[in-house]
């Protein structure tokens, strides 16, 4: 358990806005279904994606909320951020954390440290931080990249409060980034539902604020998501300083990524179990509890999963779409935007990733 240190401020990069008018007719009919989650619905009501299946009775949410997804050619998404042609990630990173930091009441001089995570950073190497800390006037601090993929911001979060309850800082910046628009398939139907983010959140001291952490991984699912070079059929094996028509995409491995969705439920429930007994707190006392957002249904599905009550979760899909490691901060930042976040709300927060790994925390906020 972690005591007295919470989040004192949330940000987000302002991008362009892309509504669903921007896809034509067209585009949607001719998108090729090349993500796992499209699924098919049988005689009996029940629905099986990609090695899950959600049944009658125990998943109603769920099934109410895929029902809607499967008649909506958006799939949930009314809007998304993307990235122009000449922005840099770096830049929208830094205009997160300076929202946030202006939130939080503190300065450059005031941060102990930076901790940053770019999917995908402006260059191979080195990666975003240091110039994110120039950006933001940053000197006389440690500036790291602390990347676990999707749930970075768990990770960031634990890595930023240990800072802090152990003395070496009085604040942490903690950013995360998405864009998907430099590596996503425009041919592939999925992509209606992804979007660019950038997020911060500023840790410091907080009376009364408490998180308890809880973490599983299991590498052998590894494969499951890669963001991999796709070179053209034929092309010999080259090295890297040689020029190529290759281009990176995000792939998956089905196979594993079913095996994927069918223990994320098992992962969410001893996760969440072990971080509210570490916080002393009871599921039905949580007020807020929110998750990553690959898809619109996914907050109904944990809901299923975990036994939360109705209206418990927060959820950002809508507004933003699939936007990695920044759902989780969105979906706060919502959250706090409708006054669902004053001091001493009880908060569960749980976040699978790409590698695999599974992160869950209890919070007093």
């Amino acid at each position: 358990m972690i005591r007295g240190v919470g989040i004192l401020g949330l940000g987000l990069w302002q991008g362009r806005v892309v509504e669903n008018d921007a896809f034509s007719a067209d585009y949607l009919q001719r998108a090729e279904v090349k993500d796992p989650y499209h699924g098919r619905r049988g005689d009996d009501g029940t629905v099986r994606i990609a090695g899950m299946e959600f049944v009658p009775g125990r998943h109603d949410r769920t099934l109410a909320a895929i029902e809607r997804s499967f008649a909506d050619p958006f799939r949930g998404t009314r809007r998304r951020r993307w990235l122009g042609r000449e922005e840099k990630v770096s830049d929208a990173e830094t205009e997160a954390a300076a929202r946030a930091m202006e939130k939080a009441g503190i300065g450059p001089r005031d941060v102990g440290a930076l901790l940053v995570q770019s999917f995908l950073p402006d260059q191979l190497n080195p990666k975003n931080s240091a110039l994110v800390a120039h950006n933001l006037g940053i000197t006389a601090a440690p500036v790291w990249e602390v990347d676990s993929v999707c749930n970075s911001s768990l990770s960031q979060l634990m890595v930023g409060a240990l800072l802090i309850a152990q003395g070496h800082a009085k604040h942490v910046v903690c950013v995360q980034s998405v864009a998907y628009s430099r590596v996503r398939d425009p041919g592939a139907s999925a992509s209606v539902q992804e979007g660019d983010m950038a997020s911060a959140f500023v840790l410091g001291r907080v009376p009364g604020a408490e998180m308890a952490f809880s973490w599983r991984v299991d590498g052998s699912l590894h494969p499951a998501i890669s963001l991999q070079w796709s070179a053209p059929t034929g092309a010999p094996p080259r090295r890297y300083w040689e020029r190529s028509d290759e281009r990176l995409l995000i792939r998956f491995d089905h196979e594993l990524q079913q095996r994927v969705n069918r223990e994320v439920a098992d992962h969410a429930r001893v996760t969440s179990t072990e971080a509210l007994a570490k916080a002393e707190m009871r599921l039905e006392e949580v007020e807020l509890f929110a998750t990553h957002q690959p898809m619109s249904w996914y907050g109904a599905f944990m809901d299923d999963v975990l036994g939360l009550a109705d209206g418990v979760s927060a959820s950002s899909f809508e507004e933003y779409a699939n936007v990695n490691s920044a759902s989780l901060p969105a979906s706060l930042h919502e959250a706090e935007k409708a006054g669902r976040l004053g001091r001493g709300a009880r908060v569960l927060l749980f976040c699978p990733a790409a590698g695999y790994t599974y992160g869950a925390v209890a919070m007093r906020w």
